[in-house]
């Protein structure tokens, strides 16, 4: 059995209202244990699944670098391939690549089919280690790709929620169908990332930028639905710094903000901020130390807060929902 080592890539500052969890499924540290290609059969359209790869490719250090609609092709990133290098160090993970693997080509097809009369997506995953640059280690990267798109089919919803605020059905119920649900304040809901966030793409001046989140899981009062999963959660950046000099790792900071009722309005969430950077420490004092002419030229690490990262937050005030009986 694939063994799955589990590790945050997020360093999370909580309080208690916002809580940044691994993800549901996915595997954060890559031991590149499982085959080098990969077939897997996915219960969704061949649209949803590309969207997912596209979320799923940099969390394995590549950068998409051809697109022919349902055939891809992702070369390995050395700034992202440091990131992960970086975070493996930070959580321990002993060894000279701090186990990760070869630099490569991901190959990937995707196509429809139907088994057992289900209609769905043919995925089918190759990597090949470069011939010269990066070859050493191993190269079985393809398993944990397929791991990671089925992961964020399951968790993430084929309709963008900022086309549908609400999730699920389109219009509200009519007065005859619904039913007035109070939410109280203090109502957990489970949000979920909706895009990965790459500090490197960020631009400085960013504050204030929306950022999209997807609610879980369906939030139930007294039985009924009163914010649907799939529906659009948002949140804002704080703090955007990019790498820097003298070792200066990158830092994002952002709050959670609001999730949408099923009614349409919008729910205000109780959170404190939430912060990813691209080390425990920044390298600042040991290379003025070491360098203390050129430290300029050695730079921090970017950072990355992945998709599908789920977050807890609560409700921060009681609110009259129009709800389907």
């Amino acid at each position: 059995m694939l063994k799955r080592h589990v590790l945050l890539l997020v360093t999370g500052i909580t309080g208690s209202a916002l809580f940044a969890q691994t993800p549901p499924c996915g595997i954060a540290v890559i031991r590149t244990e499982g085959s080098s290609i990969e077939d897997r059969f996915l219960p969704v359209a061949p649209e949803h699944v590309k969207a997912s790869v596209i979320k799923a490719i940099p969390l394995l250090a590549a950068k998409i670098h051809k697109d022919d609609g349902m055939s891809l092709e992702a070369k390995t990133d050395t700034e992202l391939y440091r990131i992960l290098y970086r975070r493996n160090k930070d959580a321990g993970v002993k060894g000279f690549y701090g186990g990760l693997g070869a630099m490569g080509t991901f190959r990937i097809e995707m196509s429809p089919e139907t088994q057992n009369g289900l209609q769905g997506t043919r995925l089918h995953v190759e990597f090949h280690k470069n011939a010269m640059r990066g070859r050493m280690g191993n190269e079985k990267y393809a398993t944990p790709l397929a791991d990671e798109v089925a992961c964020l089919v399951k968790t993430l919803s084929p309709v963008d929620p900022t086309l549908n605020p609400r999730g699920g059905a389109m219009l509200p119920p009519t007065s005859a169908e619904a039913r007035q649900v109070t939410l109280p304040e203090g109502t957990p809901v489970k949000l979920v990332l909706r895009d990965l966030i790459f500090s490197k793409e960020i631009d400085p001046k960013s504050v204030d930028k929306t950022i999209t989140f997807e609610v879980a899981e369906d939030v139930v009062i007294d039985s009924t639905v009163v914010i649907r999963k799939g529906a659009l959660g948002t949140g804002a950046f704080t703090k955007t710094l990019h790498a820097k000099g003298y070792g200066r790792h990158a830092e994002i900071e952002f709050a959670i903000q609001t999730a949408t009722a099923v009614d349409g309005q919008t729910v205000k969430l109780a959170v404190t901020g939430e912060k990813s950077r691209g080390g425990r420490k920044n390298d600042t004092l040991e290379t003025a130390l070491m360098l203390p002419t050129l430290g300029w030229l050695v730079k921090g690490n970017e950072t990355m807060i992945r998709a599908g990262t789920v977050y807890d937050v609560e409700v921060a005030a009681s609110y009259s929902v129009q709800a389907a009986k």
